[in-house]
């Protein structure tokens, strides 16, 4: 059966791919040719060694191996990726079948998207290297994102067709609720409300004044950068007058990069707290999805005291949900991760087998509907600094979801099944030639 989840990681997988690709051109040794060949076949569509092979490289680049298997661990993990990219194909075989379309320009807008991330994360000359390095020119290179692109859109398309006239009762979810009461299902649904904290009242007071005054001089008719190299408190910025460079969505803190969107150009903002203190922000310019700006920042720092009063508001927090508030509206309202609070703390649906490590020894032992204690995160690559709690969701609408995949789950294996055996499948992966080069792949 193919997992979805894992298949769509894929499309996003080009700027991994540049950074092995990258890796291999530190080393002395050239570049190995491009091997090529058909490893299978569904209908008349032909899987390359080389897409299998990239496949696998992104594979173990996202698990984080910096050590290359062993000869026959790379043959068993070239096999098990090959299985999955032949349950895509007969799926995707399927859906044409079964007159499944997508939108061309969907796969173009998409297309173009993951090209352009790959162009902003290096140079044209990196650029140009990279392609070099993997044997690909970029029409290649965009060619090989387009079919992913294009199988991946009708897969979903096919799935949600599927799902959607799948009916599931009352009483399958509480049968669900019922075999999971002491063991987590196959995939858990997890809610967060998010605390930082927060310098004292005092503290955020004196900042504020401070920052005022200020802006009183750039009223006056003080130029913004000359302001800035004399009263900024950001460092990495003063010397330049104040300079931040032009940034896309996503790159700086939420509060700012809302404050910064909603100013004309040659605008300077009121204050704006974010998590690093008070800023005023010049917008200098727009280009297209990015803003080029200048800030002042007078700092307004938390104290370990702050840190044990977030941990506080969360103990509260959670007492007021046991007690029968509901999460969802708690986390609307106090939640300082304004993604997740817009959605009523929805954080992510997660595979219970592929929980990382830090969230995992969170909510280890814990059940449906449970809520964690509050506890620090310091250092994760998915939780922003901060205290938090988790809460296990088994509200209805979660649960019919989960039941709803489970039960597709089991119609997709049949029907991969069913339909291999009404098109042609063709697997080549153990004939000789392909092992003659074997590991000078990697």
């Amino acid at each position: 059966m193919m997992n979805v989840s894992r298949a769509s990681k894929y499309l996003t997988a080009a700027v991994v791919c540049v950074a092995l690709l990258g890796a291999a051109a530190a080393s002395p040794s050239p570049p190995p040719e491009l091997l090529d060949r058909i490893v299978a076949f569904v209908d008349d569509e032909a899987i390359l060694w080389s897409e299998l092979n990239l496949r696998l490289q992104i594979e173990l680049q996202q698990e984080g191996m910096r050590v290359i298997p062993g000869e026959e661990e790379i043959r068993r993990r070239r096999a098990d990726m090959l299985d999955t990219m032949l349950d895509e194909h007969i799926l995707v075989s399927k859906a044409r079948q079964d007159s499944v379309q997508v939108d061309a320009s969907r796969v173009e807008e998409m297309l173009n998207a993951e090209i352009g991330r790959i162009k902003s994360d290096m140079s044209p000359d990196e650029f140009a290297s990279m392609l070099e390095r993997s044997g690909l020119s970029e029409r290649q290179l965009k060619t090989r994102y387009r079919k992913q692109i294009r199988h991946q859109l009708l897969s979903e398309q096919f799935i949600n067709q599927l799902a959607y006239r799948q009916f599931i009762t009352r009483k399958d979810v509480d049968d669900f609720r019922a075999a999971h009461a002491d063991t987590l299902p196959a995939k858990i649904s997890l809610s967060i409300i998010h605390a930082k904290a927060r310098p004292a009242a005092v503290v955020l007071d004196a900042a504020l004044e401070k920052i005022t005054a200020i802006r009183a001089r750039l009223d006056n008719g003080e130029a913004f950068a000359d302001v800035a190299r004399d009263a900024s408190e950001d460092p990495g910025t003063r010397s330049d007058g104040g300079d931040l460079g032009c940034f896309g969505a996503g790159t700086l803190v939420p509060e700012f990069e809302i404050a910064a969107d909603g100013l004309q150009l040659g605008d300077v903002s009121e204050p704006v707290l974010t998590e690093f203190g008070y800023h005023l922000i010049l917008v200098r310019e727009k280009r297209g999805d990015e803003t080029c700006s200048q800030h002042i920042l007078v700092r307004a720092q938390s104290t370990s005291g702050d840190e044990e009063g977030a941990l506080v508001r969360l103990a509260e927090l959670r007492e007021r949900a046991s007690s029968g508030e509901e999460f969802a509206q708690l986390a609307r309202e106090n939640s300082d991760d304004r993604a997740s609070a817009r959605r009523g703390g929805l954080w992510a649906i997660l595979q219970k087998d592929a929980i990382p490590p830090e969230i995992d020894a969170i909510i280890s032992g814990m059940t449906l509907g449970e809520i964690s204690q509050p506890f620090l995160v310091t250092d994760s690559p998915i939780l922003a600094k901060g205290d938090y709690v988790f809460r296990m969701n088994d509200d209805y609408a979660t649960l019919e979801g989960l039941v709803r995949e489970q039960l597709v789950a089991r119609i997709m294996t049949d029907l991969i099944k069913d339909h291999r055996g009404e098109i042609h499948v063709e697997v080549r992966l153990d004939d000789e030639f392909l092992w003659q080069r074997d590991r000078a792949t990697y």
